[in-house]
């Protein structure tokens, strides 16, 4: 790396100081020490980040699973359940498959038979759908079968606005398909005319309300747990207990990639647990709330600003350095001690064999 691209890390205290050749310098009565740590080459912050997200990911789509086990067997998500099923069956819109385990839509259970036979199925279900008192108020003339032949025939017929006339009156002034129209066109109007039938069953206050607690259970229960308890384990919990000089996430391990403070040294707890509580408080469930304003504005401080800080860093003065040539020092008192230890190394005189040169 040439002494263009190396960038210097800021200082905030007299010592050390960051001097133009990009060194960080601790001086002393006796001597001068200079330590160097560059910065940490986006291309590396980047795959490290990659890194630690994927893992991150594979764990939470395990916890995921595993808290989602655990939820289903709660006495109000088996209620909630169980009449989102019954309600959904009722209907005849939704058919249990057996290979997926789950509840299909028609259109989905019945795509493997000809267009004819789906059409056939599907108009079958629909009428039987629209009949039903338990969805529809039968004694309102614009409600029930005849809220379903307004969509086939109509101003208001399903694709109205492109001018197709999937439904035509026959001879008898019966509602019939259009002859003009193949068996597959006509699916069209019955795949659509199924989805406007789903959203009926939003009408049905038992539906809603077990929609809405499956809902809640999912969105705001078992996807915020795996995700904060994944981000927990891999941003703070591998870092405490296995890497503590520099305070690496696996992804950093992996790229040599290190945090030091402004004294050229690794932070300390608590720095960075503030530094880790910013992170998760601002920039994981903020941003989840505010269209990732935080992570966007981190992201850029790290792409533009000279030291390369992102916004955690920027608030607990702390920089990512490049460690694939040098370690981190715990603490003022260790370097201290290993510098002062290289120097009486250095300046020993009863070396053997002085003049072999490797």
């Amino acid at each position: 790396m040439s002494d263009d691209e190396k960038e210097a890390l800021p200082a905030s205290e007299p010592a050390p100081q960051v001097l133009k050749n990009q060194s960080v310098v601790e001086a002393s009565a006796s001597s001068t020490v200079t330590l160097e740590y560059y910065k940490a080459p986006y291309g590396k912050r980047v795959m490290a980040f990659l890194l630690d997200l994927i893992m991150m990911l594979l764990l939470a789509l395990g916890l995921f699973a595993g808290t989602r086990l655990l939820i289903e067997k709660s006495d109000s998500y088996i209620s909630a359940f169980n009449t989102y099923v019954s309600i959904s069956e009722e209907s005849g819109l939704y058919v249990y498959h057996e290979t997926e385990d789950n509840l299909v839509t028609i259109t989905t259970y019945y795509e493997d038979k000809t267009y004819e036979e789906q059409n056939s199925l599907e108009e079958a279900a629909l009428t039987a759908y629209y009949k039903m008192d338990k969805f529809f108020d039968q004694t309102d003339p614009k409600s029930g079968i005849a809220l379903y032949n307004s969509q086939k025939i109509g101003d208001s017929r399903i694709r109205a606005s492109d001018n197709l006339n999937y439904f035509v009156y026959s001879e008898s002034d019966e509602i019939v398909a259009n002859p003009d129209y193949t068996a597959e066109q006509i699916h069209d109007f019955y795949v659509t005319a199924v989805d406007n039938g789903i959203q009926y069953l939003n009408d049905l206050d038992e539906y809603v309300s077990a929609t809405r607690t499956l809902s809640q259970w999912i969105n705001f229960i078992i996807i915020p747990v795996s995700v904060c308890f994944s981000f927990i384990v891999f941003e703070f919990l591998i870092p405490l207990l296995f890497f503590r000089r520099g305070w690496q996430t696996l992804g950093m391990r992996t790229f040599k990639i290190s945090l030091i403070t402004s004294e050229a040294i690794s932070p300390r707890f608590k720095t960075f647990s503030f530094r880790f509580l910013w992170m998760f408080f601002v920039e994981l469930i903020a941003s989840s709330m505010t269209f990732l304003v935080p992570v966007i504005v981190s992201f850029s401080m790290m792409v533009f600003r000279k030291d390369g800080q992102c916004f955690h860093d920027y608030m607990t003065g702390t920089y990512m350095v490049d460690t694939s040539e040098q370690s981190i020092y715990l603490s003022k008192n260790e370097r201290a001690f290993l510098l002062k230890k290289a120097e009486s190394t250095e300046a020993r005189t009863d070396l053997l064999f002085p003049d072999v040169k490797p």
